[in-house]
């Protein structure tokens, strides 16, 4: 299907581990009143690369500094906006955690951070996508012999 650019929003994201690849970082989303648990994920600023969005927008929302995996791309994931009737793509990369600041967050942003170890993460997290992606990078950090 072809989706017209004014119909698109991209956004950009990472599963981020620790440096031992035995936590995860997730956000805790307070402003929807569901608590819902996911991984941070942002859109793209104008001619910003989708690498370097994922990085601003995990350093954003978590104030965590992360490093992307090379060849990291886990695949992009479709969304359709209802409110806008716009269709959402968001990139997802892996990344590892470098150093820790303070959160950026919008004023309109209600999140808090959690380290989760991966059976936990997999437990928390809302949506099956977010389960079906964290697999999709425990596997490809296997096949980099990190875990």
């Amino acid at each position: 299907m072809l989706y017209p650019r004014a119909e698109i929003v991209r956004s950009a994201g990472a599963v981020v581990f620790d440096a031992d690849y035995e936590l995860v970082l997730t956000i805790v989303n307070h402003g929807d009143g569901n608590n819902t648990i996911s991984f941070p994920k942002g859109q793209l600023e104008p001619e910003e690369s989708i690498e370097a969005a994922a990085r601003r927008e995990v350093e954003e929302e978590t104030g965590v500094i992360c490093k992307l995996l090379p060849d990291s791309l886990m695949g992009v994931e479709n969304r359709y906006l209802s409110d806008t009737k716009r269709t959402k793509f968001v990139y997802w990369f892996v990344g590892t955690a470098v150093e820790t600041r303070e959160q950026k967050l919008e004023s309109y942003e209600q999140l808090s951070v959690k380290w989760m170890s991966i059976a936990e993460a997999r437990d928390a997290l809302s949506r099956e996508s977010s389960r079906q992606l964290l697999d999709l990078c425990l596997n490809f950090l296997e096949k980099q012999g990190k875990r």
